[in-house]
């Protein structure tokens, strides 16, 4: 292993003919008069979710938000508290309750464009609004395996333009010989085992939902009481010290989903704070109280501590609604960069960290969390007007489950029409 080599935003226009010649075998169908949809169930990083071709998808809105929520065994409507997901392929958890919607992207600057969509268990919403970075690790070898992407010699890079949040991400695997085959040589904290590795970078990836490196215009802030830093980088994050929150920032995930009173007072955080951040929801509105209270997405929380041996700083991570079982990436990115913006509560709590300079720099930030440390490779330079941050870069591996249909015994008149017209 090497250290480190809800808004439902609009998809590209169908591009016709299909691309590539696997996914031109592979069409939804119908058996036995029961509507059958093709996917791909895979692994990214610590997540686990389905990745579909939109030319599979319709185009109606809420047919397709039906589709996803059969396949992974959620509400169709309302909520079911407890729900196990056993009519599904979602496994409980948000990092297992992910779906990507792959398709062909609108500029050259992108091999394929992603949408995901982000489910609960036990509920019947559909999150449209951020990106995973985990699970986007899952995407080049579903290029690679569709022919949506042709291998090049030694290494193929896979540039991933993702809707939702309107980042370029470019991911890199070998590809030895010039074949689709990528060697299971990775190891990652959280995963047992080697496979496939992949590079990803996200190219600018600073102000993915409020257009800021620091949404409130300061390094942090005053809110409900406690010192806050409000970073938006990949995903917008409110970040705090374990301390003020009386923990020691090394509990387990168990220990603090536990804690019905530390998850009351961080909602009452993130709510101010979201608020304070300006965050919008569909149709460009700004979210209420009420919409952040629920939001299972946006802002994450991370509480911090310092932390000493190889990583820089411990981190321990809010979906929001939940504790994480690791680090996502995607919050992992955000955490690394605000660990170099000088008066964040994440750079006062860093250790080992060399200020950014005047020249385009790399630095590497280790980020102690429950699985293990994950390290992010930060590309920045430090300006007149703060902080520039030009890349961020982190290492996963991936893993192709299976490939086969989905057979949605329920399916509505509209599915079934559908199905039909292939």
């Amino acid at each position: 292993m090497s250290s480190l080599a809800s808004l439902s935003p609009a998809l590209p226009a169908s591009p016709g003919k299909l691309p590539a010649p696997e996914l031109d075998r592979f069409l939804p169908r119908s058996a036995s008069g029961i509507a059958e949809f093709p996917l791909y169930y895979m692994r990214g990083g610590t997540s686990t979710g389905i990745v579909l071709w939109h030319e599979h998808l319709p185009e109606d809105q809420a047919l397709k938000e039906e589709l996803i929520r059969a396949i992974m065994g959620v509400p169709a409507c309302g909520e079911s508290r407890g729900n196990k997901q056993t009519t599904g392929l979602g496994r409980g958890a948000p990092t297992s309750n992910k779906v990507f919607i792959v398709s062909r992207p609108t500029s050259g600057e992108a091999d394929i464009a992603s949408t995901l969509a982000q489910l609960a268990a036990d509920k019947s919403a559909v999150d449209w609004s951020v990106n995973c970075g985990n699970m986007s690790a899952a995407l080049p070898l579903y290029a690679l395996d569709t022919g949506l992407v042709k291998p090049s010699a030694d290494r193929t890079v896979v540039r991933i333009f993702n809707t939702n949040t309107g980042v370029t991400t470019d991911a890199s695997v070998r590809t030895p010989g010039g074949t689709g085959f990528v060697p299971p040589d990775t190891e990652i904290p959280g995963v047992m085992g080697r496979f496939p590795g992949v590079e990803l970078t996200l190219r600018h990836p600073v102000g993915a939902k409020t257009g800021k490196l620091l949404p409130t215009g300061h390094a942090a802030d005053q809110i409900c009481g406690v010192e806050v830093s409000c970073v938006d980088v990949a995903v917008p994050m409110v970040i705090l010290r374990a301390e003020d929150m009386g923990k020691s920032g090394t509990e387990s995930p168990d220990e603090l989903s536990r804690d019905s009173k530390l998850k009351e007072r961080l909602r009452e955080i993130w709510v101010a704070a979201g608020l304070k951040m300006g965050l919008r929801r569909r149709g460009g509105a700004l979210m209420s109280a009420n919409d952040l209270a629920h939001s299972e997405t946006v802002p994450k929380v991370c509480l911090v501590s310092g932390c000493d041996g190889e990583a820089n700083i411990n981190a321990r991570y809010f979906t929001p609604q939940a504790p994480h079982s690791s680090l996502a990436v995607t919050g992992g990115c955000c955490l690394a960069v605000a660990c170099l913006v000088p008066g964040t509560v994440a750079n006062t709590a860093a250790r080992g960290l060399e200020p950014i300079g005047e020249l385009n720099g790399i630095c590497t930030v280790a980020m102690r969390n429950p699985a293990g440390v994950l390290r992010a490779r930060i590309g920045a330079t430090s300006t007149s007007t703060g902080m520039r941050v030009t890349s961020v870069a982190y290492e996963r591996s991936a893993q192709l489950f299976l490939r086969g249909h989905f057979p949605v015994y329920a399916a509505s008149a509209g599915l079934r029409e559908f199905v039909a017209r292939w």
